[in-house]
């Protein structure tokens, strides 16, 4: 019976131009990567983050996310270069986004520093039935040209962001999915069908846009509070994340965050510093548990989230190529 409701819910929803979007995160404040090229190298470290997310466990076809995120800081280029691979996964459609990022660092402005970023790549979207759900190409419905056998296309993608930061705040804004290009399926072949068929599906990817901010209050004390905000949108659904995280020590942290009618998202998570720089770099690791609050909290048992981070900082990294060369710390 799950899955007639999935299958129903696919059918419904491809007969029209629709859109979707990006995966949300909840611990965004550990990878502000993903949603925006301007960060790459703000840490001045070579860091790699990995986000895996289940979304609304126990529902049927419930999507399933995760992204991995590289940067490092190039002062050679005046900057930072990234990258981001996205994976995720709703029902019958799959996604895949992999991006290039480049963000241009102008120092002594205000006091910080301005990340003007850019990046480039594709995205590649599957959707219908795969692996085990191949039963269903064979269904007498699967003549319905509304709904097709599989769709598997992918296409250019370019994002552009800005990011603020000095001491103990950060701002960010952004936009991904710029050419806002558009995935169509034409004619393709049912399994055991006699003809092809020419199908409607249209899917347009949505710009998406994203504003995200930050403080740390206390810095330099025992104890950090560290409040931030998230708001995304595609210009038709838009989510605000309100935060906060108390630090101890530069170990650990805890706190919660407040997705706007969906979620209450508590957190926590610890570091392990780096072996010679110390808390500058090391190992940091997070877990977050979204308490649905919205009518879906009926039918699933909340949303898990998974992370990790590791970072070597640039400086340590070029003192040991450069043998102790300590005139590039100037």
């Amino acid at each position: 019976m799950k899955k007639t409701l999935t299958i129903i819910a696919f059918a419904l929803g491809s007969t029209a131009v629709f859109a979707q979007q990006d995966p949300q995160f909840s611990q965004y404040m550990h990878n502000k990567m993903f949603m925006n090229p301007a960060y790459a190298g703000m840490r001045q470290a070579l860091c790699g983050t990995l986000i895996a997310r289940q979304q609304w466990s126990g529902f049927d076809g419930s999507p399933q996310s995760g992204v991995l995120s590289v940067d490092m800081f190039t002062p050679q280029l005046h900057g930072g270069l990234g990258l981001n691979v996205m994976y995720d996964k709703l029902g019958f459609e799959q996604t895949m986004a992999y991006r290039l990022a480049y963000s241009f660092h102008l120092n002594n402005v205000g006091g910080g520093t301005l990340g003007i970023g850019i990046e480039v790549g594709a995205a590649s979207k599957t959707l219908g039935p795969v692996g085990a759900q191949s039963w269903v190409a064979t269904t007498n419905w699967q003549n319905d040209p509304s709904v097709p056998p599989q769709l598997k296309k992918t296409t250019f993608d370019v994002g552009f962001g800005l990011w603020y930061q000095r001491q103990n705040m950060w701002f960010g804004i952004s936009s991904t999915h710029l050419a806002a290009n558009t995935f169509d399926q034409g004619q393709s072949s049912p399994i055991g069908g006699p003809v092809p068929i020419a199908h409607d599906l249209v899917y347009k990817m949505a710009r998406h846009y994203w504003i995200t901010g930050g403080i740390t209050l206390m810095q330099g004390n025992t104890w950090e509070v560290r409040p931030s905000f998230l708001v995304k949108s595609d210009a038709t659904v838009t989510s605000f994340d309100l935060n906060v995280l108390a630090m101890f020590n530069q170990r650990f942290w805890f706190g919660a965050s407040y997705r706007y009618q969906d979620a209450i998202v508590p957190m926590l998570g610890f570091q392990i510093p780096h072996p010679v720089t110390g808390e500058n770099g090391g190992l940091k690791v997070g877990f977050a548990y979204d308490y649905t609050t919205s009518n879906l909290g009926d039918y699933n048992d909340g949303s898990f989230e998974l992370f990790l981070n590791y970072c070597v900082p640039i400086k340590f990294v070029q003192k040991t190529e450069r043998h102790g060369d300590v005139r590039i710390f100037d």
